[in-house]
């Protein structure tokens, strides 16, 4: 971690670390549609199994050969992740914050990220802040008006 995050990470309860594939390989696109097949995610009607495949691969074959940004392209499919994680912690009343101020080449050495596939995006601290350390809690909240950030159609 960078110095300045050290704090956080060092008082969190929990640092959940997301990471990103570093390739999108037809052995794993298997492995994953093999689990949603034993998951009875096709039950209904097999015919899915051959169509999900199909989109996987109509989406990642778009994003590596047209627009040539597949580690970009699955590094947000985990900041969708992230988002659905930051919102479930919310609900229980638990602290989060989001942290890309990692150092991510560290990171990876550290828990052979790189070597298994993976590379670290984003660490999520967790807990309860403290009221009194905790200067921001008392901040007012500062947002540009909704009409600077939305458009309305």
């Amino acid at each position: 971690m960078y110095p300045f995050n050290n704090p956080s990470i060092l008082n969190s309860s929990h640092v959940v670390l997301f990471c990103s594939r570093l390739t999108i390989e037809d052995d794993h696109l298997s492995k994953v549609l093999e689990q949603e097949e034993a998951d009875g995610r096709f039950a209904a009607d097999p015919s899915f199994k051959e169509q999900m495949d199909a989109a996987r691969k109509f989406f990642i074959n778009i994003h590596k050969h047209d627009y040539k940004d597949v580690q970009h392209w699955m590094d947000k499919q985990v900041y969708l992740n992230v988002g659905q994680f930051l919102l479930g912690v919310s609900t229980l009343g638990i602290d989060a914050t989001p942290m890309e101020g990692i150092d991510v080449k560290a990171i990876d050495e550290e828990f052979g990220l790189r070597e298994q596939g993976y590379t670290s995006l984003v660490a999520v601290t967790l807990g309860y802040h403290d009221p009194e350390k905790d200067f921001n809690a008392t901040l007012p909240k500062s947002r540009l008006e909704y009409s600077e950030i939305l458009t309305e159609i």
